[in-house]
């Protein structure tokens, strides 16, 4: 993982693999696409929480993560104090900063809404990360794996404050049912994306490209806190699945589900114009015998 922290509103990128020389952030900064150079700095915060450690500590006593105070030279390097940190380290160890990377856009091309033919989605900030947002549905297109980390975000809260009030539990779903089944394309890749009920039981349909990130349509991240506020993820779906939310982004895996579900659709579609036209057949013989019992009646009454 190579950090860089954008100058301006301080979004981090990881630029391992990006073969560019400059980022462009969403806000309107570029700035290189270039780690900085590494400091050795003292370890005063724990690497998996960030929180506050002792000198001697070897343990974190708020989530019991021990304490690496040895860095490895190949770990990740805090784009805001640039102190060496240890490798898969989630919070820097000298200023406690979150490592927090967003996927980098290799193009600043407008992507269209795949809800609203023609429609342009523009970039915004939410939960401190940067999404494309849909003017006129007001849908929301969350890149690589920020829709992870977002309800990430809820977890936390959740964990640190507890439970809602039960005056806000059983809130009102914001979003709406969708009643036809449509396939999406990825506004990245222009790929049918898959569709997901999030976390196998929440009742909340998002479209998923295993390469590219997550379409939300409007209120479906609101629906989706609240259910995760709510303990959502405490339980199991009632099918035994997991309850997994996470989407991890494999293309292959992806397209093998994506080529899967859609022979299901043609069975379903075939089947379906078998039992119609069964069905015309049927109604056609029924209509014969009425017919039949009919002329046979009239004879008998005569």
């Amino acid at each position: 993982m190579k950090l860089v922290a954008c100058p301006n509103c301080h979004a981090q990128y990881d630029v391992a693999g990006f073969g560019e020389d400059s980022v462009t952030c969403p806000c309107g900064a570029s700035f290189p696409a270039r780690c900085p150079k590494a400091v050795d700095a003292a370890v005063t915060r724990c690497a998996a929480c960030g929180a506050l450690v002792g000198d001697e500590e070897r343990v974190c006593s708020y989530c019991q993560a021990t304490v690496l105070r040895d860095p490895a030279p190949a770990g990740p390097v805090c784009p805001e104090c640039f102190a060496r940190n240890p490798e898969r380290a989630l919070h820097c160890t000298a200023c406690g900063v979150a490592f927090l990377p967003q996927p980098v856009h290799k193009t600043v091309d407008p992507m269209e809404c795949p809800n609203c033919p023609g429609v342009r989605l523009e970039a915004r900030s939410l939960g401190g990360f940067w999404v494309d947002e849909c003017p006129m549905c007001l849908g929301l297109w969350a890149p690589g794996d920020v829709m992870d980390r977002l309800v990430d975000r809820v977890r936390e809260r959740r964990r640190q404050e507890g439970p809602p009030p039960a005056s806000v539990v059983h809130r009102e779903r914001r979003s709406l049912w969708q009643a036809k089944v449509t396939y999406r394309k990825c506004p990245a890749c222009n790929a049918a994306m898959q569709r997901k009920n999030f976390a196998g039981h929440s009742g909340v349909v998002v479209d998923w490209c295993g390469s590219h990130g997550t379409w939300l349509d409007a209120h479906e991240m609101e629906d989706i806190a609240a259910f995760v506020l709510d303990g959502g993820l405490q339980h199991k779906p009632a099918d035994g699945g997991d309850g997994t939310w996470s989407l991890p982004a494999d293309p292959a895996k992806a397209a093998a589900v994506l080529a899967a579900q859609q022979l299901l659709i043609d069975e379903r579609a075939r089947s379906l114009a078998r039992r119609r036209a069964l069905a015309g057949h049927v109604q056609i013989d029924s209509e014969r015998v009425i017919k039949g019992i009919g002329d046979l009646f009239s004879k008998l009454l005569r």
